[in-house]
């Protein structure tokens, strides 16, 4: 792995950001300049960062007969990385995972490469590659997040639940076990009942020119729902019998019919318990996301934004900051930034929404069309930790 060097910070800028990275799902990473955005030298994979240290975690996954997970950190203070826990699994296409205080939590779920990732050579490319299968568990691996070197145990404990596919996880957190013995791991997913979606993103199927949205079809037909999953009884100490898996219970799911996508939360929550979570919709009245929404976790109540012909994007959480740092606010008192593209103008705008209302405070007019990306990221003029969840 090539090291990226970071750029110093200088007297014109206050950001002082030395690293920006751009991501996929392809295995590399390409290197932006700060102020520029010019693309530099590339370097590896997708990754989770601790809001406390800025520790790194992330995965690979080497193909093969017997396709092998490596789960690493890399340290924040020293850049030295550790490979955490090293297993063999299904080889899946896996976008997202978990992250507690404590632990790295990968899901293998149901979009397993059909032959080991050998079908790509001839469908040329991933999508057409994969299979879904709902006879088969998606598995769960808790992992400690410290290397061995600093006392962590490797992998200490295995799930299993129904079979799903995932695009994206919106928060985890470790919660005291109701039995006594060690903790239970809380973790919401956008969870999908096939990889129908996957083929949602070709052209043909986004481009409309019709009035009002037609019915589904059957290659396109799948449900998601945001869901809660509790994993029981991790152990303190000791590991679990990793050949007879435990069972991942869920806790509560959306309605099917509230598609709902991108999940965002308040930064400060993230790796700890949390009450609401915000994320774009698909209403069915467009072929892409047409509004955004916020989910309450305790009543299950959901609060949106929407206007006709209106695509939203991810909606990115801005905390009310506090001046002197003594007050404390609530969790959803902040903003939402959605880069928007308006359909009666082929124009975008950036969206400013109260977060406690979901209403609108502002929008910055743009004099174009603002391409669509799956995520972004806001840089406070003031500098602090990058985040990423």
């Amino acid at each position: 792995m090539e090291k990226i060097e970071g750029k110093d910070g200088d007297s014109r800028s206050s950001m002082k950001i030395r690293n920006l990275i751009n991501k996929t799902d392809n295995s590399k990473l390409q290197a932006l300049d700060p102020e520029t955005l010019e693309p530099g030298p590339c370097s590896s994979a997708h990754a989770k960062s601790d809001p406390v240290t800025g520790d790194v975690y992330n995965f690979n996954l080497e193909f093969g007969r017997d396709p092998t997970y490596r789960i690493f950190r890399v340290s924040a203070s020293t850049g030295q990385t550790s490979i955490l826990a090293t297993l063999h699994a299904a080889a899946a296409y896996i976008h997202s995972f978990c992250l507690t205080e404590n632990y790295v939590i990968l899901c293998v779920w149901n979009s397993f490469h059909v032959a080991g990732g050998l079908k790509v050579l001839w469908t040329r490319n991933i999508v057409d590659a994969l299979s879904y299968d709902s006879t088969r568990p998606a598995r769960w691996y808790v992992i400690d997040r410290r290397p061995p070197d600093e006392g962590g145990r490797g992998l200490v404990a295995v799930y299993e639940s129904d079979a799903f596919f995932c695009f994206h996880t919106a928060n985890s957190y470790e919660q005291p076990s109701s039995s006594g013995k060690g903790k239970d791991i809380v973790a919401d997913l956008i969870i999908y009942n096939n990889i129908n979606c996957l083929t949602h993103f070709y052209l043909e199927n986004l481009m409309s020119t019709a009035s009002s949205a037609s019915p589904k079809p059957a290659h396109l037909s799948y449900t998601t729902r945001l869901t809660r999953f509790r994993l029981p009884c991790v152990p303190a100490a000791e590991s679990m019998d990793i050949k007879s898996p435990s069972r991942a219970v869920i806790e509560f799911q959306t309605d099917p019919d509230e598609i709902f996508e991108l999940p965002t939360l308040n930064p400060h929550y993230v790796t700890h318990p949390h009450r609401y979570i915000y994320g774009v919709r698909h209403t069915n009245n467009s072929t892409f996301f047409d509004g955004l929404v916020k989910y309450d976790t305790v009543t299950h109540r959901i609060t949106g934004w929407n206007e006709h012909g209106q695509s939203a994007s991810e909606a990115i959480f801005i905390p009310r900051k506090s001046e002197d740092g003594a007050e404390e606010y609530d969790e959803d008192d902040g903003v939402l930034l959605s880069v928007v593209l308006n359909g009666n103008t082929n124009k975008s705008y950036l969206l400013v929404l109260d977060a406690k209302t979901m209403t609108e405070v502002a929008r910055a007019d743009t004099n174009g069309a603002i391409g669509f990306g799956f995520h972004g990221t806001h840089v406070p003029d003031i500098g602090g930790k990058g985040l990423d969840f």
